[in-house]
């Protein structure tokens, strides 16, 4: 199954946490993204770090999914997570700095859909080196 293929170690309570994680967050971006002016500085400055904190939520669910697999597991988790950073900070360095220059337009918010396409990416990779089929 594919789930056993990519998220080994993953439980009931893995996928429900999950998914109420990343609910959240869409909620909480939304909130951040369609907030007036006219909110008061605190209610702002709390929305504006909610995602955040739900981003921490899910690397903890992530670290803790890791956890309960094999070594071999750990291990093809460890070299994606390296060559994703390995990959990103370039990338999302050049085009911060390509924005800085005024020669592109890219929003701050693109970054975690860069880091999750480079990441899932980087998991595939790690899936052939080491021939998982399971």
């Amino acid at each position: 199954m594919w789930k056993d293929y990519w998220f080994a170690g993953a439980t009931r309570s893995y996928w429900v946490l999950s998914t109420t994680l990343m609910l959240a967050y869409v909620l909480a971006m939304l909130l951040d993204v369609h907030l007036d002016s006219g909110a008061s500085t605190l209610f702002r400055v709390l929305a504006a770090l909610l995602p955040a904190v739900l981003i921490i939520g899910f690397v903890l669910l992530e670290f803790r999914r890791v956890r309960n697999t094999d070594e071999l597991r750990q291990r093809m988790e460890l070299e994606a997570g390296m060559l994703t950073l390995a990959v990103a900070v370039p990338v999302l360095t050049a085009l911060g700095l390509l924005d800085d220059a005024g020669l592109l337009e890219v929003p701050l918010l693109i970054s975690v859909p860069v880091l999750m396409g480079i990441y899932l990416t980087a998991q595939a990779w790690a899936h052939r080196r080491y021939g998982c089929t399971t």
